[in-house]
């Protein structure tokens, strides 16, 4: 494999600076100002399916989307076929992620039994309103309380299954969850993240005792302005514009800890069924979306990086750095979103025609850098 050696500029330490990047005699690439290096993103939400679900999405066509958005780490959620409920299971699941072309987290399932977090040791735990309609409430605060010694974080998809009425999943679900989790965290101690918040109330009632992420459909989109009722389907659902107007205004104030994106493949044959199962794709566009936030003024660069980088980079245990060759280099130029320009196998998108800004043009990790044109180079000088 050929290597490269790149020098342009970066946004490091809240800051521009010139940098180069490898060394020895490989061929030396120079950016102009048109393009930009940016720490690597992490993404803490993604579905990579595979596993009986291999029609969906398989691991190596997840990791493919994850690089052509910039993303050099993830943490895959385990609503697998077979769930991954058990020690054996997810540490399978973890040693088949290792070796994809970047750096693999997986978030443990909730196990029927909880001695099972003592064997796997997992640095995460999620749970679903599925696992609280099958477990209950108790089970959960167990699964906190050994959660709280083995210093696991406990991820929820927060809504109270209790709230669901013939199929609608209303914004009460949210508020009530989020209650029970804080008493839960009160007598556990437990350290918990909440993905996927819809609602502003939750990153404002969540102050001091949880994390929180938001995603982009729930940040731009909204039950008037996604037109599709199939691909906009999604769980939790899209809200209404002001409420989504508000939870973008929560992004820019710094109530929101994190961006994620819930990256959730299906086959177009299924969301365009009569029962479309919920979920969008996004990981290819997210960062683009995010510099999209930024280039009007409603985020900074220091925001880009805090919300898709450090902060989920600190959660997962992912020691992301420019000078690591963890990083992405995007154009700085707008551009429309095509679901068919999508790397991985969901080819289709409700953020169709969307304007996005900074396209990503190469992602680096495990010392190679992977550019959109389909090119592979060393960043190391060979041996």
């Amino acid at each position: 494999m050929d290597c490269i050696r790149l020098e342009g500029r970066a946004y490091i330490g809240g800051r521009f600076v010139r940098v180069k990047i490898g060394g020895g005699d490989c061929r030396l690439v120079q950016l102009s100002n048109r393009y930009l290096i940016l720490p690597g993103m992490v993404d803490l939400h993604v579905h990579f399916r595979d596993w009986g679900l291999s029609h969906k999405e398989t691991l190596e066509g997840g990791a493919r989307a994850a690089l052509a958005g910039g993303v050099v780490a993830v943490a895959d959620m385990p609503n697998t076929s077979p769930h991954i409920r058990t020690a054996e299971l997810y540490r399978k699941r973890v040693e088949q992620g290792s070796g994809l072309p970047i750096l693999y987290k997986l978030h443990m399932g909730v196990p029927e039994k909880v001695a099972e977090l003592d064997q796997a040791r997992p640095r995460s735990v999620k749970i679903y309103p599925e696992d609280v309609a099958r477990f209950g409430w108790q089970h959960v605060e167990k699964l906190a309380e050994r959660c709280a010694t083995l210093r696991c974080v406990l991820v929820f998809h927060c809504e109270d299954p209790a709230y669901f009425r013939n199929g609608e999943r209303p914004p009460d679900a949210e508020v009530a969850c989020v209650e029970k989790v804080r008493q839960i965290v009160h007598r556990t101690g437990a350290r918990v993240h909440l993905t996927h918040i819809t609602l502003p109330y939750t990153a404002e009632a969540t102050r001091g005792w949880a994390s929180v992420d938001a995603t982009p459909h729930h940040l731009l989109l909204d039950v008037d302005n996604c037109k599709d009722p199939a691909l906009c389907l999604v769980n939790p659902r899209l809200r209404t514009p002001e409420i989504r107007k508000r939870l973008l205004a929560a992004l820019a104030s710094g109530l929101i800890d994190i961006y994620a994106t819930d990256h959730a493949p299906h086959t177009l044959e299924e969301k365009q069924s009569g029962n479309p199962p919920p979920g969008i794709c996004s990981i290819d566009i997210a960062l683009s979306l995010l510099l999209s936030l930024w280039k009007r003024g409603v985020v900074s660069l220091d925001d880009v990086v805090r919300l898709y980088s450090f902060r989920p980079s600190r959660l997962l245990g992912v020691d992301v750095d420019v000078a690591r060759g963890l990083f992405t280099v995007v154009r700085l130029e707008e551009f429309e979103i095509r679901g068919s320009d999508f790397a991985g196998s969901c080819k289709f998108t409700p953020f169709e025609k969307f304007k996005a800004f900074g396209q990503v043009e190469a992602t680096a990790v495990r010392g190679k850098i992977y550019f959109k044109t389909g090119e592979t180079y060393s960043l190391q000088p060979p041996q």
